[in-house]
């Protein structure tokens, strides 16, 4: 008999840079940014981050390749975005052997500081800011999965294949 294969935790944000904030409140944003993304590498239950192929420059640009999670993509069909300038964001596609490990990264320490102020970076959107979902052991999501997650949560809600940590 074959063992049932467990499942791991998706988590895909994405947001919008306010084009307003300063020089000042952006550089506190990449000095910020990079020190949440060291402590995530040691976070418990966190098993992984999609990254460039390949190290051409800091930001990935939609079509590069990432590997075996995918080319990485941008929404295009969130309320709200309609207007604002898609190259000006942050997305981030990670895993998570559970969401209980991920909400506690996300809600403690660095991350939570970080959200605390995170209307000093990104506009006030009427799209969620991020999507979670389950994926089995043997994959790794993609990109496009973590767009098309988000985009269906914004347009139809909640669902047993895309939630947020309110629902769990």
């Amino acid at each position: 008999m074959k063992a049932a294969a467990m499942s791991r935790i998706s988590l895909y944000t994405f947001g919008l840079l306010d084009p307003a904030s300063g020089p000042a409140s952006m550089a506190d944003f990449a000095r910020r940014g990079g020190e949440i993304f060291r402590a995530s590498d040691q976070a418990p239950g966190f098993l992984g981050r999609a990254e460039q192929a390949s190290d051409a420059q800091a930001e990935p640009l939609p079509g590069e390749d990432s590997g075996p999670w995918g080319s990485y993509v941008l929404p295009t069909n969130l309320p709200g975005c309609e207007g604002h300038d898609l190259e000006l964001h942050i997305a981030t596609l990670s895993l998570w052997r559970d969401v209980q490990s991920a909400r506690a990264f996300v809600y403690q320490g660095l991350h939570r500081d970080a959200l605390t102020m995170r209307y000093d970076w990104f506009l006030r959107g009427e799209w969620p800011g991020h999507v979670l979902w389950h994926i089995e052991d043997d994959v790794l999501p993609l990109w496009s999965e973590g767009v098309s997650k988000l985009e269906a949560l914004a347009r139809h809600g909640e669902s047993a294949d895309r939630y947020t940590f309110g629902s769990r």
